[in-house]
Order: structure tokens, then C-alpha cells, then sequence
């Protein structure tokens, strides 16, 4: 047994100031780590998930894909997709497209059920409905089926950095005429539309709300659907040119209705490119610098064009507004070379609007 001299001792103070420090040390440890561990606790990629639906006493599946490049100090875009009737959320969240331009653009996407592969979001009415009706569901089946989309919607922002200004809605076939269905009865929350072969439901004044809110929409459809004839797309799409609604109608040669659909990348990146252009306008006003900088013209690598400025650019985005006040925001690669090194110019220039 070693012996220690009184006087090499330590005294109890010195044991309090000892152990003291050690704490401070270890909660300071713990705070340095924190960022990091919060970061490393956000799984990402495709995952199938459940949450308690209480109005419907059920566990209701739903399921969603986080890209990598996901952080919780950055605001996110966030589309919600909807299935069609007899589908299921894995089914539609692995079309062809949606996943990789997801991962490619850092989108979360998230597909609800709708409460069961029947249930129309709502866009039936409150009931069962008419189309495949089912004697087992409840009877109000398009409310629960409307209510889950809001509750995942919740979740979703709930638990993840999403942008407000940059939430999107999307579906295909009776998930289209949902699309249609909620993104005009709760036009609050979205920046942009897109129906793919759409079962759109007669009702309310759709394109009075789309007009009044400023909401851009894009249609798709193939000229040969037999489930969804053609010329009733066509005829919306003419009335959307007649007010005057932002939009963008794309008709598939020889398309069907699933294959042209679910099999189609290179349309659903056409999706993407739409809603990387669109945000809600008056979200907030541009940062106050002093810069005296003057509208350009933008030109993507399709040659469309827009004249414009940038107001802020994060990571691999650039947001853009045009005279109008109008705002968009789109993927720096998909404009031209000049547009690209101007933007390189614009970040050293106004470094306090690069995030």
C-alpha cells in the first residue's frame, strides 16, 4: 500500500473543484457531439412506416424516401405522392424516376395511403363512394382516406426540416384526382400540382382555386388511355389556358395509362423539373443587401427562358424571382453554361444569401 504525505494530499475542495471539472468537461463533450449525433439519428433512404390512426382506431402504413444529402439545419422540399385506386404507397413510391430524382434534387417524398387503396383521398365525397365500393369499409371512407393524407402531411413536418414554401402534391390515376381533390381544398399548402392521368371528380370551383391562388399545375396523360380518355384532359387543360392558370400539359404519343406512366423516368424528371421551378409566391421578401442587381434572362438546358434574379441560392438550388414577384426555384445545373458561371460570379458577390 503506497502512502501519500498529508501535504499531497488532496483536500476536499480541491475533490469538489476536480469533479466539477470533469462534469463541465463531459457536458461540454456532449454539446460539441450533439450536431453530429442528431444528424447520424435521421435515417435516410426508402422506408415503410406506421403511426396510430386514432379516428380509425389502425395502424395506417405509409412510405417514405429521404435523400442522403438530407440536414436538419436545411429546409427540404417535400412531395407527397398518391397511389392509384387498387395500389398501395411501396408500389408508388418505387415508379420508375421517383426515387433516384428525389435523391438526385434532395426531395423527401413521402406516399400516404389514403386510410386503404380505395378510399379517393376524399375526392368522392365523404362516403364509400361509387367506384369498387367495398360493404366492409366504414362509412366514411373518403374521410378517413383524406384525413391520413393530412396526418402523414403532419408527420412529415413533424419530424423533418421541411421547406413551407416548397411542398408539392402528386398522384396518378384516382391518386391524380386526389391531387386535383386536396390541392384545391387546402391551397394553403402547396406550390405546385401535378395529376398523372387523372380521374378528376366534378364538384367544386377546382380552377377558381388554382386562379385565386396562384397554384401552377401539370397535367400528364397518354392519347391512348382507355381507362381516362384523352379528350377529357384535353378539355381541362383547355379551360386552365382560358383563366390564365400557370401550367404545363404533357401528352404521351401512344401513352396508356400505367406502363407510359410508372414505367416512364424521363416524364417523371419532366415532374421534377416543373416543381424545381415553382415555389409559393410571397413566401417571404427578398434578403435586404443594397445590391442594385437588374432582371437577366435565364435559359435551361431546353432552351425555355425566363427573365429574372437570383434571390438566394442553396446548396446545389438557385431561387430565382421575376418581375412580377413570381418566385422559382430550380437545380443550377439544369441552366446554361453562362447562367451557371454568372451564378458562380453572383455567390462571391452576396455570400450572405449562400447557405
Amino acid at each position: 500500500m503506497n502512502y501519500i504525505e498529508p501535504s499531497q494530499r488532496p483536500f476536499p475542495c480541491q475533490k469538489r473543484f476536480l469533479g466539477s471539472l470533469l462534469s463541465i468537461l463531459g457536458v461540454l463533450a456532449l454539446v460539441a457531439l450533439s450536431p453530429l449525433q442528431g444528424e447520424e439519428s435521421v435515417k435516410k433512404g426508402y422506408q415503410e412506416r406506421t403511426y396510430d390512426f386514432k379516428a380509425a382506431n389502425e395502424e395506417i402504413e405509409y412510405a417514405l424516401y429521404v435523400p442522403r444529402s438530407y440536414k436538419k439545419t436545411v429546409k427540404t422540399p417535400l412531395i407527397v405522392l398518391l397511389h392509384g385506386l387498387g395500389s398501395k404507397p411501396q408500389e408508388v413510391i418505387q415508379y420508375a424516376g421517383i426515387i433516384p430524382e428525389a435523391e438526385k434534387r434532395g426531395y423527401i417524398v413521402v406516399a400516404p395511403y389514403g386510410y386503404n387503396s380505395r378510399g379517393w383521398y376524399g375526392a368522392s365525397g365523404k362516403g364509400r363512394g361509387f367506384i369498387r365500393p367495398n360493404p366492409s369499409d366504414p362509412e366514411n371512407l373518403g374521410e378517413l382516406s383524406e384525413k391520413d393524407v393530412l396526418n402523414v402531411i403532419k408527420i412529415v413536418r413533424d419530424d423533418f426540416s421541411i421547406d413551407e414554401s416548397r411542398m408539392y402534391l402528386m398522384g396518378h390515376s384516382m391518386g391524380g384526382g386526389g391531387t386535383v381533390h386536396l390541392g384545391t381544398k387546402f391551397p394553403e399548402l402547396w406550390a405546385g400540382l401535378a395529376p398523372l392521368a387523372p380521374a378528376i371528380m366534378s364538384g367544386r370551383d377546382k380552377l377558381g382555386v388554382l386562379k385565386k391562388n396562384k397554384i401552377p399545375i401539370m397535367i400528364v396523360t397518354g392519347d391512348k388511355d382507355r381507362l381516362i380518355p384523352v379528350a377529357g384532359i384535353r378539355s381541362v387543360v383547355d379551360k386552365l389556358k382560358a383563366e390564365g392558370i400557370t401550367h404545363l400539359y404533357k401528352e404521351i404519343k401512344d401513352g396508356n395509362h400505367g406502363s407510359s406512366i410508372h414505367a416512364n423516368p424521363s416524364m417523371i424528371a419532366e415532374v421534377f423539373d416543373f416543381f424545381d421551378q415553382h415555389s409559393k409566391a410571397g413566401e417571404s421578401e427578398p434578403d435586404a443587401d443594397g445590391s442594385d442587381e437588374k432582371f437577366r434572362e435565364f435559359t435551361n438546358t431546353k432552351g425555355q427562358q425566363i427573365k429574372a434574379k437570383v434571390v438566394s441560392i442553396t446548396g446545389t438550388k438557385v431561387t430565382i424571382i421575376r418581375e412580377d414577384g413570381r418566385r422559382f426555384t430550380m437545380t443550377i445545373s439544369t441552366l446554361s453554361e453562362p447562367d451557371q458561371a454568372f451564378i458562380e460570379a453572383w455567390k462571391k458577390q452576396y455570400p450572405k444569401k449562400v447557405r
